[in-house]
């Protein structure tokens, strides 16, 4: 047998533990991230669908599919993340709206805010109220069911007092086409709006005559009582410079806009979009600051482990170099190798003792039997001298054809030596 041969038969106990090893150590290490995501958004018409629809063309450059479920707003958008039966693992959604879910929202966790989000009390002419304590016998739009606006509104309105009983107070839960009408036909005395100060609504409430917003002077008791809630600024003219709309500063609340996901998201994916926020909101718009968003602050949720290390260090290291199915699976590798080698280097640090045992024994194994017979012959008790003689032959000639690595050769010719003494000594008897 040659000494490779020799050394593979020897060790082949390692390469069984290496599989077992590798069998427990896989267990741990992520799945591949999906080819495939589902997002849920907003209507159509909305900012989140939009953003949805960039994220949409930038993973499929990466090679991953992005299905967009449109729906009423951020309630139902939770909704379909809670489901356990759902698709849906990413969502938009106003900060407030975790309020809503407190008991049942362990596996749902933030990606960070993007944005701000106005939240506009559009009245008509001779309704508008000091404060909203004022709003009792109005009818008043609140945002279309299962949206965020809804929700928003009736937090305000129930700090006010309007949800105990009503007092002959209508709330209406229509969208903001609905809303925008029925303010322009005198079917509701108010309404509240969560859109951009930019939004194609906005300008139509403006052109609506009769009809203005509001300013929210006790904007800051509303920000210390909800957390999740801004005071941001409507700046002279900010809305129509040409018209200088609003004639003078006025302030309002913002939720903020989040990225939410649930446990059916793979946490490598989290550097993909935050990275896709980053290039696409970091320029700031009317209400936000070049580089505020997206923001660990106002998340909603707590942020995974993943945003989290990503707000405080950047990028990881590898797809700062590499393309991200690639970085994907070194990092992947690397969880499995490093605990692997642990295993694997005090294994071939044993490979070369049990090497070296195993052809030891190959050489002593026969001395037992040489020891023996020199006793024999010393204490005169040897039994049948000629079966013995033959013995000593065969053994010779089997060492005359047994190969060891040329390390161990002086041991072997030792060995040899040994057998021929023996020999001698059997000669004379």
């Amino acid at each position: 047998m040659s000494n490779l041969k020799t050394f593979i038969v020897t060790n082949a106990w390692i390469i069984v533990v290496l599989l077992v090893a590798l069998i427990v150590l896989i267990q741990f290490v992520d799945p591949a991230p999906p080819r495939k995501l589902t997002i849920a958004t907003g209507h159509e018409d909305g900012r989140y669908y939009r953003l949805a629809r960039s994220l949409q063309a930038d993973l499929r450059a990466q090679g991953i599919t992005l299905n967009i479920v449109t729906t009423a707003g951020s309630r139902e958008n939770m909704e379909l993340l809670l489901d356990e039966e759902g698709e849906v693992s990413i969502a938009f959604m106003q900060s407030g709206i975790e309020e809503n879910f407190p008991e049942s929202t362990d596996n749902i966790y933030s990606l960070g805010s993007l944005y701000y989000e106005p939240i506009w009390l559009f009245y008509r002419e001779g309704h508008k109220p000091e404060h909203l304590s004022d709003l009792i016998g109005k009818r008043i739009a609140i945002g279309e069911a299962g949206s965020g606006t809804q929700v928003i509104s009736e937090y305000l309105l129930a700090e006010n007092g309007l949800l105990q009983g009503l007092k002959n107070t209508e709330l209406l839960p229509l969208d903001n086409e609905s809303a925008v009408a029925q303010l322009k036909s005198g079917g509701v005395d108010l309404a509240f709006f969560t859109v951009s100060p930019q939004s194609e609504i906005i300008q139509n409430l403006l052109a609506i005559p009769g009809v203005d917003f509001l300013n929210v002077t006790r904007a800051n008791a509303y920000t210390a009582r909800y957390p999740f809630l801004s005071a941001v600024t409507i700046s002279e003219g900010l809305l129509d410079l040409q018209k200088n709309i609003p004639d003078t500063d006025r302030t309002t609340l913002a939720s903020t806009a989040t990225v939410v996901v649930n446990d059916r998201f793979h946490p490598s994916l989290t550097p993909l979009l935050l990275d896709f926020f980053h290039k696409h909101l970091r320029a700031g718009g009317v209400l936000e600051k070049p580089r505020a968003f997206p923001s660990a602050i106002n998340t909603g949720f707590p942020l995974t482990a993943e945003a989290q290390h990503y707000y405080e260090y950047g990028p990881p290291f590898l797809l700062r170099f590499l393309p991200f199915w690639l970085a994907s699976l070194v990092d992947r590798l690397v969880i499995l190798v490093i605990p692997f080698l642990f295993v694997l280097i005090p294994l071939f640090k044993l490979a070369g003792p049990v090497y070296r045992w195993r052809i030891r024994s190959r050489i002593y194994r026969w001395y037992r039997f040489l020891l023996e017979i020199d006793r024999n012959i010393a204490e005169n008790t040897l039994e049948n001298p000629e079966e013995v003689r033959k013995k000593v032959a065969d053994m010779a000639n089997e060492l005359a054809t047994i190969d060891v690595p040329l390390s161990y050769a002086d041991e072997l010719y030792h060995l040899k030596q040994h057998v021929e003494y023996i020999g001698r000594r059997l000669k004379n008897l």
